[in-house]
């Protein structure tokens, strides 16, 4: 009986935090609409009362233990810190902790679920305190207003997707069991990753090694009908054993990129010392032929597969 006395009082504990939600369905993909969410800079850019974003810790709104901030016009700073995130195939999510300078703290809590049938997602977003009672904030009233307020930056931020001429996102990930250090070495082998790649890329030049910033790479690209020779730019490198995670930024060059990948982003993140979420990004160009671009990333997908197989059983990651 005690037993499920305390059970009770935890789970009243947890309601009495709980403040409201709004949802709203996205004619998005979850995988291209996580990469623009998850972001919040973006959010303070398209949401007509928010305004000026500052980092303050970390470079991004979507790793633990970042802090950042923005201003609500006309009523209050914001310091808002990253609390966690949880990333699956069917379901997203993302913890932040809000602190006002008005004295209003809180806990938004944003969640992606996939609707497998139309392409479609259902984003969830609730709104809880940061302790049982707050009276700033604790009346029904103002929970209307707020929650009226949350749907219409969900309502904003759709709006904004469907006017915006949209990329074409590509995104595939894995967890690999392997050293981070022997990953973060296998993708520096740009000719290896070729090899194990489904895609038909020859004749790789380089002007500069990959982990210099400037630095070209020249090669000739033959897939789907696509027949050209192709610069690409290093314009990142950078391994960070203090943010646990590591980034290749590559770039396309020219003014005729149709089809073919305008970024492409070679990303881990370091969960141990030898386990690392390994994570290939690519931009298309929004008119490029949706036909192409499902094809690249079907065969992106099976690559990942190849690759993490080729990391976990080849410890020593040797050159191919």
């Amino acid at each position: 009986m005690e037993s499920k006395n305390r059970k009770d009082s935890k789970n009243k504990a947890k309601d009495d935090t709980y403040l409201f939600s709004s949802s709203l369905i996205f004619d998005e993909n979850i995988d291209k609409l996580w990469l623009y969410l998850r972001n919040l800079s973006a959010e303070s850019e398209n949401v007509d009362f928010l305004d000026d974003f500052k980092y303050i810790k970390g470079d991004n709104t979507w790793i633990p233990g970042n802090v950042f901030s923005l201003y609500w016009i006309g009523v209050s700073r914001i310091e808002i810190k990253c609390i966690s995130t949880k990333v699956n195939r069917m379901r997203k999510k993302i913890r932040w902790k809000f602190k006002c300078d008005i004295g209003i703290n809180y806990y938004k809590t944003l969640i992606l679920f996939r609707i497998t049938q139309n392409n479609k997602t259902l984003v969830k977003v609730i709104i809880e305190r940061t302790e049982k009672k707050n009276n700033i904030i604790d009346s029904s009233q103002s929970i209307s207003y707020y929650s009226k307020l949350q749907f219409q930056i969900l309502e904003q931020q759709s709006k904004y997707l469907q006017k915006v001429k949209k990329n074409l996102i590509s995104y595939g990930s894995c967890i690999v069991n392997q050293n981070y250090k022997k990953v973060w070495n296998y993708l520096n082998e740009f000719k290896t990753i070729n090899y194990l790649s489904p895609l038909t890329i020859k004749d790789i030049k380089f002007n500069g090694p990959i982990d210099k910033e400037g630095s070209f790479i020249k090669f000739f690209y033959n897939n789907e009908n696509i027949n050209k020779i192709i610069y690409i730019k290093v314009v990142k490198y950078e391994l960070s054993e203090i943010k646990k995670t590591g980034l290749i930024r590559l770039e396309t060059i020219g003014t005729n990129i149709i089809n073919i990948p305008r970024i492409c982003d070679f990303k881990i993140i370091i969960i141990n010392e030898n386990k690392v979420q390994l994570s290939f990004y690519h931009v298309f160009p929004y008119n490029s032929d949706q036909y192409i671009f499902d094809q690249f990333s079907i065969k992106k997908q099976e690559g990942i597969k190849t690759i993490k197989k080729y990391l976990e059983n080849n410890d020593d990651n040797q050159k191919i």
